[in-house]
């Protein structure tokens, strides 16, 4: 016969009660975050794979937010070309007008600075900000892009953000592409005389002049190689432009004023195809918030899935360990409560 000593028995006991109560404890922890895994040893695979959709799910969170502020630059963006566009034709429509002999020298005058004024706001598109930074400064966005006079200093920077993974979309426009029309952003087109030949497109009346002074030539403001002696310049930009159609109306030259319908048209155009370009990113942006939203709440659901607890089968646990545990005291009570003289009886 083995004897089992009351050591044995009373640690015995205690273990018992220590599972239980560690049981319990780890459903009341469970029915109050409603988890069914709050420590990795409790499904150590599952929490991984857990852990790896809380990673994706964060991911599309920045996606998302990234998106959000692509689409505040680019909405800005557009809305100043489709003003820039405006100003171009209220300008077109004005220098139609002028253009013809119905109007007369003090018209012309007075019609200039509505002009100036369109120039002026077309500076303040140019130089517009989102926040602290300056829409069409390139990488510069601290910077002003364009001096009073139209002179561009920024630089041709573009701006991406990654909207998905490994898909990354320019956000701006830099103020070289949208207000010039070439890669030229020099205050002046490039001086003629230096290179005469027929295949630079200069009128013949011009290249008798080749051995003029050098120094008086890349002194002379050159605006049309349709006249030697013009008062304009045709930088092509649109500040210039105005600046261009201002002056023609200033000096009443009607057939200057027509001269620079085409180029408007050039600059509209230009800007209309920026416009599309944005309107095509813009949808880029749009199916991708939406890819990311869909796997963001994929990914959610399989987490849901193996994180969350059941309820009913949470609660319903707890009350059969409750049982557990007061039935389990309820047996030790009378060992427990045992003194020396119980054992000399």
């Amino acid at each position: 016969m083995t004897r089992v000593s009351e050591n044995s028995s009373s640690h015995s006991l205690k273990y018992s009660l220590g599972k239980t109560k560690e049981k319990m404890e780890n459903l009341q922890l469970k029915g109050s975050t409603l988890k069914s895994i709050t420590r990795p040893s409790d499904n150590p695979i599952s929490n991984i794979e857990a852990m790896s959709l809380q990673s994706r799910i964060k991911n599309n969170e920045q996606y998302i937010r990234n998106s959000e502020y692509a689409e505040l630059y680019l909405t800005s963006t557009e809305k100043s070309l489709e003003q820039t566009i405006e100003i171009l034709n209220k300008a077109k429509e004005i220098a139609i007008a002028q253009s013809s002999d119905f109007y007369d020298e003090n018209i012309r005058k007075n019609v200039s600075n509505e002009i100036r004024q369109l120039r002026n706001q077309a500076l303040s598109i140019a130089n517009k900000r989102v926040g602290s930074r300056y829409l069409f400064g390139g990488y510069k966005t601290l910077t002003k892009p364009f001096t009073q006079e139209g002179d561009y200093q920024g630089d041709q920077g573009k701006i991406t953000v990654e909207i998905s993974k490994d898909f990354f979309i320019p956000i701006n426009l830099n103020g070289k592409e949208v207000f010039y029309a070439s890669d030229d952003t020099s205050s002046k087109q490039p001086n003629p005389f230096e290179k005469v030949s027929p295949q630079d497109g200069i009128p013949p009346e011009y290249r008798k002049d080749r051995d003029v002074d050098q120094e008086m030539m890349n002194e002379r403001d050159l605006a049309s190689v349709q006249e030697q002696d013009s008062k304009y310049q045709t930088r092509e930009n649109i500040f210039s432009l105005l600046d261009g159609l201002t002056s023609s109306l200033e000096n009443n030259d009607p057939s200057y004023t027509q001269s620079l319908l085409e180029k408007f048209d050039t600059a509209t155009n230009r800007l209309v195809t920026m416009r599309t370009k944005i309107g095509s990113i813009m949808n880029s942006i749009e199916t991708s918030k939406i890819a990311n939203e869909d796997e963001k709440i994929g990914a959610a659901t399989r987490k849901s899935n193996l994180m969350d607890a059941d309820i009913t089968e949470l609660f319903s646990d707890i009350s059969r360990q409750q049982n557990i545990l007061k039935a389990t005291y309820q047996s030790s009570r009378g060992f427990m409560n045992q003194r020396l003289l119980d054992f000399l009886r």
